[in-house]
Formats: C-alpha cells, structure tokens, sequence
C-alpha cells in the first residue's frame, strides 16, 4: 500500500506533529519522492528515540534538520508533508 502525503504550511505540520501523526521534512528545492532523496520522517514518539535529537519539540527538531539539510543546492527552508487519510 502506497503512503499518500500532501504538502502543508509549518502551521498544519506542527499541529499534526504534536497529534501523534508522521510528518516528513524536505528542503524546499527537492522532489519529493524522487530517486536521489528520501524525506526525513518524523514523529513525536519515535525522534526521542533518534541519536542527535536533542529535543522532540517541532520547531527544535525542525531547525536542526534546516541547519543540517538545507543549503543553496537544496533549498534553504523547509517543506512539510503530512499523511493524508483516505476513508471509503
């Protein structure tokens, strides 16, 4: 079963983020799905976990993945991809 993510602001992801759900981080200049680079999938339960987090607040996480990730290649922000549900 294929994942199906839809791009949203900082806004969206942090209240996601803080409900439980995965969200996934790129730099704004990078195809998502793309063959080169995988997205950073990040969750509140599982980055505690994660060696070099030094915190699992959103925006403690998310400027340490921009100050690590993004760059003039990449892009120097963030985008944020949040799971979306499909209900039939």
């Amino acid at each position: 079963m294929k994942r199906l993510y839809k791009y949203n602001n900082k806004r969206i992801a942090r209240k996601a983020y803080n409900d439980g759900e995965t969200i996934i981080l790129y730099a704004n200049k990078v195809e998502p799905n793309g063959v080169w680079i995988s997205g950073y999938e990040m969750n509140k339960e599982d980055i505690k976990n994660r060696c070099g987090i030094t915190s699992s607040d959103f925006d403690t996480v998310v400027n340490e993945f921009e100050c690590y990730n993004c760059d003039y290649e990449m892009g120097y922000y963030t985008s944020f991809y949040v799971d979306v549900k499909i209900t039939k």
